[in-house]
């Protein structure tokens, strides 16, 4: 790592929070204290060893996770670009124009002391309905979508109303604003009822409580003003308040929030005030007494659901993407204004001023935005040849200033703007309040270093036509747009019509869609198959994040059962409405309904805390516009122990910004892909532990970048024991997320949930230290063979019990330990122990037979007893103190009555009413059903087992309708929960599925509900060859 690298950074702070900007990235990156000190000393040192040396000196331990998350943390700073910024006209191109601002009259009915036109009343200099037709057929032309009116007042002009119907009819998707006092509206009523409100804003004048507002408007105009927004609040037309801030009234603009939430208005924006027209400099406001009043209404705001504007337009500056250049106004760029002479002006303050006038309409528009020589000046200024802006740090973040305030506070476009001050002072608020604090006063700082968040975690806008460089607007009137609305119109289309521009990589197994309507799997967009990742077992609760038209929910629907949940969120209603078509045919084709949809965002999702046993998400988490705020969500849904299984694109390198802002590529997955290593810093960060990336493939490159799809998966904490584990190698060590240190071949404690997720890369070991997890033959040449060594069972198990000494198998031959082979059509065989001849269905190579009689001789002893003599409750624990007995085999029909026995036998110590016969009938009738019935039989011992244990309590038979129909219900249900699963036979995983499903059915049958939380943690691995491995529910 180079020193230069961060020597370039320059450290601020606001509230105690470091902040390190790059200035001529820019970029920004917030640290947690840790960080900001070994940042300090590499900054100190000028050296990134001596730095780092540093830092791992002042840790009491712990110094090699300490030397790791040191470089991860480093490694998260970008490199420098190459080259330098040019300034803005060397990089842009007139694209488009976007705003025109139609200033169509100065008449106006109020005389304001801070006016900026000083608008008088009967002024007849207006714009006429013909130039306003001509201007706005112009502009849609050059690209025009937002057309605003102003004045003056504009709804003074006379032709009005025709003018709002002229410009709303040319296009669907043309917006109106409108800046008014408001208080002609209620003449206009007939208007509102014939144009499209949706796409209709009307930003209406304040100044403040009723004294600070008549004031300056004259007696009564705040109970007018009122009236009014009574009237328009109703009309579902789009309002946003609008307060010119003075020192008379700086101290009300919390006033004005409270007013616009009493009203339902969702907006206020704050006009800071330019020193011309009607006002004067003992008017205005110092920066900081407007950053203490503006806080405060922030303060009220959020508590009330109004927006800020001005502070959401800093926001969407700040929390846009890395390396983005914010460079002075799209004034002259993107946005013209048009006088009530016809002449053109780069912005609406700027009308009337003799030296802006750029032309007139009578030229043409297009041609006076072309070449104009006073635009074409305008735009070659920027901020990176201004002497004004070079020690500024924060200059492309704020992006210069306001180009009005500054020409009328220093009679030049850059390097004047008297709240400059203000802005950058709200941009490290911004950066610090959403970093958050720290800790609390009982906690003690983070050892190591980490990002708090940095430039690029929030994109709320991204409309900079594919570039690094992005404009500053008009304080007239701040964004009407963001990046989630862009990204929902671009899957809304989609959910209309099939996008192949965006990327759909997945093709899932016809058995795993067979249920599943055409129209869900056409628009099923994503880069993965998270559902087939995620070894989803039966009842468990998953929720799916952007499900779109809900192909993975169905996916899921059938993989978690009858008794499972599914869950879809998804922020578009034509995907929603598209989802809940197919859910008919979904529920129709599985026999039952377990999905259901919400409408909700990444960011606030619509559940309550702990509702989910798996979080997935195939293609979406790039598209959040807060990806810290979206995997906090996450994190506090899932339930201890819970998982994420999330599919999404990632790159090794930051993109350039021209990747970054291009509005089409962040809808198609690509502008808003994480970089691979920041996605694990902010998963450890948000709290998940036990990251593992499953499957990475190429995606796309896209301008000499290479994207990839990355599914991946982590785990939330949960309360475990401790488990001792070995490291087998082959690397010397290896570091836990929590920072234990596993040397290889020494024998280390680790959480137990741990450790059964890193699968054979440790050995886990049981009581006698054998690898339990790990399928392996014992080959060793030792003098008794290890399946002949006696175990000594438990205590209170042999008490009673008379075993046959007889040494036997535990898996496989019970006569010599070969793998058995199932025959494909029963043959009468000699039993090898009592040498009656049956009907056989498996023998050994060497051809030995053992009947289920002698398979379960000493077994059905044993259960008997330990059944008739325990006081368990759960079935769980019952049932692994049985399986632990030395009588008891790894797989056998001995399982088929241990099942009814355990059942039987916690009802009872439960408080069931249950007699030792009942218990004994239990175990008879499971015993009565044969070994490998699952496979030849088509049903499961164990959940026939759990049909016999219903039926004992329920004191069943085959006359009593209801009890039967019941019992075979019962069955029926344990048998799919089993069937879930696509596997060879395990008795262990079959039984423990078996009692869990009877346990969840038992709450709605029998009187008192069986218990079914014990341990099941699998530890025979290395016993049973035909172990499923991962994907086993239970591993």
């Amino acid at each position: 790592m180079k020193i230069e690298n961060f020597l370039k950074w320059e450290r601020l702070t606001f509230d105690q929070q470091a902040i390190y900007i790059d200035p001529d990235g820019p970029d920004w990156i917030a640290p947690n204290q840790t960080g900001d000190v070994l940042l300090s000393g590499i900054q100190k040192a000028r050296s990134v060893s001596d730095g780092v040396s540093a830092f791992l000196s002042t840790l009491n331990g712990g110094k090699n996770i300490g030397l790791i998350r040191a470089r991860q943390f480093l490694s998260l700073f970008p490199e420098p670009r190459p080259g330098n910024y040019p300034g803005r006209s060397r990089v842009l191109s007139l694209d488009r124009l976007k705003e025109c601002w139609l200033h169509i009259t100065d008449d106006c009915n109020m005389q304001c002391r801070h006016c900026l036109f000083a608008g008088t009343a009967g002024n007849q200099k207006r714009l006429s309905l013909e130039d306003i037709a001509q201007s706005v057929a112009e502009a849609f032309q050059l690209g025009v979508r937002t057309f605003y009116l102003t004045g003056g007042e504009p709804l003074i002009h006379p032709r009005f109303d025709d003018i709002c119907r002229l410009i709303l009819n040319t296009s669907d998707d043309v917006h109106l604003v409108v800046l008014t006092n408001g208080l002609l509206l209620s003449r206009h009523k007939d208007l509102l009822s014939q144009i499209p409100l949706d796409r209709l804003h009307f930003q209406i004048s304040i100044d403040g409580t009723q004294a600070t507002h008549d004031r300056c408007r004259g007696t009564g105009a705040f109970s007018r003003l009122m009236d009014t927004l009574g009237f328009i609040s109703g009309s579902g037309v789009h309002v946003t308040l609008a307060m010119a801030v003075t020192a008379d009234n700086a101290a009300q603009m919390t006033d004005i929030v409270q007013i616009a939430a009493d009203y339902g208005i969702p907006e206020v924006h704050y006009l800071w005030l330019f020193v011309t027209g009607n006002a004067t400099s003992a008017m205005m406001p110092e920066p900081s007494t407007l950053f203490r009043h503006l806080t405060d209404a922030e303060t009220l705001a959020r508590q009330t659901g109004v927006t800020i504007d001005n502070i959401r337009q800093i926001e969407s500056q700040i929390f846009s993407t890395a390396g983005t250049k914010y460079d002075l106004g799209g004034a002259g760029w993107e946005s013209l204004a048009i006088g009530p002479d016809g002449s053109v002006y780069p912005t609406p303050a700027l009308v009337g001023q003799p030296e802006a006038r750029c032309g007139h309409i009578r030229d043409s528009i297009k041609s006076v935005w072309q070449t104009s020589p006073a635009l074409s000046q305008l735009r070659t200024l920027t901020v990176a040849e201004s002497p004004d802006f070079a020690k500024d740090p924060l200059r492309y973040l704020v992006g210069g200033g306001d180009m009005d305030h500054s020409f009328y506070a220093g009679g030049a476009y850059a390097g004047h703007d008297p709240y400059v001050p203000l802005y950058n002072r709200m941009a490290l608020w911004l950066i610090a309040r959403a970093a958050g604090p720290e800790m609390s006063n009982s906690e003690t700082p983070d050892p190591f270093p980490r990002i708090r968040i940095k430039m690029g975690d929030r994109v709320l806008q991204c409309d900079h036509n594919g570039t690094g460089v992005a404009f500053t607007h008009s304080n007239c009137v701040l964004t009407l747009s963001s990046n989630r609305q862009q990204v929902g119109q671009f899957y809304n289309n989609a959910a209309l019509d099939p996008n192949p521009d965006i990327k759909n990589p997945v093709c899932y197994p016809e058995a795993d869609i067979s249920h599943i309507p055409a129209s869900a799997r056409i628009r099923s967009y994503g880069c993965g198959s998270p559902v087939l990742d995620a070894g989803l077992r039966p009842g468990e609760t998953l929720v799916d994040l952007g499900s779109g038209a809900g192909m993975e929910c169905f996916i899921a629907s059938r993989q978690v059962g009858k008794n499972g949940r599914v869950v879809g969120i998804d922020m578009l209603d034509p995907m929603l409405e598209r989802a809940e078509k197919s859910l008919t045919d979904v529920s129709r084709h599985l026999g039952y309904t377990n999905v259901e949809f919400k409408k909700g965002f990444l960011e606030t999702l619509p559940l309550s805390d702990h509702a989910a046993d798996v979080v997935i998400s195939n293609c979406v988490i790039n598209l959040s516009e807060d990806k810290r705020k979206t995997f906090s969500e996450i994190f506090r849904i899932l339930k201890p122990g819970g998982r994420i299984v999330i599919s999404d694109v990632v790159t090794d390198t930051p993109p350039p910004p021209e990747i970054l802002n291009d509005e089409q590529l962040r809808g198609e997955c690509i502008a808003g892909a994480m970089l691979q290593p920041y996605l694990s810093a902010i998963l450890e960060n948000t709290g998940f532990l036990d990251i593992q990336f499953l499957k990475r493939f190429f995606y796309r490159e896209v301008r000499g970048h290479r994207f990839y799809s990355l599914t991946y998966t982590a785990f939330k904490p949960d309360a475990t024991t401790d488990v001792p584990v070995v490291y087998p190698g082959p690397f010397a060590a290896v570091v836990t997320d929590s920072g234990k240190l596993l040397v290889r071949g020494h024998t280390e404690t680790l959480d137990a949930a741990m450790a059964s997720r890193f699968g054979d890369s440790v050995f886990v070991l049981d009581a006698e230290g054998n690898a339990a997890n790990i399928a392996a033959q014992n080959a060793c040449a030792c003098f008794t063979p290890p399946a002949q060594i006696q175990v000594s069972p438990p205590q209170n198990l042999t008490i009673g019990l008379s075993l046959s000494p007889a040494p036997r198998f535990s898996a496989q031959c019970m006569v010599c330990g070969r793998p058995l082979q199932y025959l494909e059509n029963n043959a009468l065989k000699s039993c090898a122990y009592c040498g009656a001849v049956k009907s056989a269905n498996a023998v050994c190579k060497q051809d030995h037979f053992v009947c289920d009689a002698c398979h379960s001789q000493d077994a059905l002893e044993m259960v008997r007893h330990v059944c008739l003599a325990n006081r368990q409750t759960d079935m769980i624990d019952l049932l692994n103190t049985i399986r632990s007995h030395p009588a008891m085999p790894l797989h056998g029909p001995e399982h088929h009555f241990a099942v009814p026995g355990v059942i039987v036998s916690t009802y009872r110590n439960l408080g069931g009413d249950v007699s030792d016969a009942d218990i004994v009938t239990a175990i008879e009738r499971g015993r009565a059903i044969p070994g490998g019935i699952c496979a030849f039989w088509g049903a499961c011992g164990a959940a026939l087992g759990v049909g016999v244990g219903f039926a004992v309590i329920l004191k069943g038979n085959p006359l009593k309708p209801g009890e039967r129909n019941l019992v075979q219900e019962v069955t029926g249900t344990v048998s799919r929960a089993i069937n879930a699963t696509t596997a060879a036979r395990c008795c262990q995983r079959e039984t423990w599925t078996a009692l869990k499903t009877a346990a969840s059915l038992s709450r709605q049958i029998l009187p008192i509900p069986l218990v079914a939380k014990g341990k099941t943690a699998c530890a025979q691995q290395a016993k049973n060859k035909e172990c499923m491995g991962k994907k086993c529910p239970y591993i």
